[in-house]
């Protein structure tokens, strides 16, 4: 399921276990109305255990890490559930729309 601005999440930390990506890098192509996310689309800020003393949450923003091998929005890989994203990866996006079969 190809991934898009507002698409959730997980995190892979223990602060904030989910987040949202933010506006897509790139707003040429559309899944169910809404802008393909690729590599490089930030996350909306959420709290990760970053912060001195070690472990304190505290807010930063991550990306969104890989997207198919094959399919491009200008060039850049469209990302897919299950791609990686912060520590974690995607874990919704379109229902109908699909690149390479994710």
């Amino acid at each position: 399921m190809a991934v898009r601005d507002f698409d959730m999440l997980s995190t892979g930390h223990s602060c904030d276990f989910t987040t949202t990506l933010s506006l897509s890098l790139v707003r040429t192509v559309k899944a169910n109305g809404i802008a393909g996310a690729v590599v490089g689309t930030p996350t909306i800020p959420h709290n990760a255990p970053i912060c001195p003393p070690p472990n304190i949450c505290c807010p930063h923003i991550m990306f969104l890490n890989a997207g198919s091998p094959n399919v491009k929005i200008s060039g850049i890989p469209w990302g897919r559930v299950t791609d990686s994203a912060d520590a974690g990866s995607m874990i919704r996006g379109s229902l109908n729309v699909f690149a390479n079969g994710l």
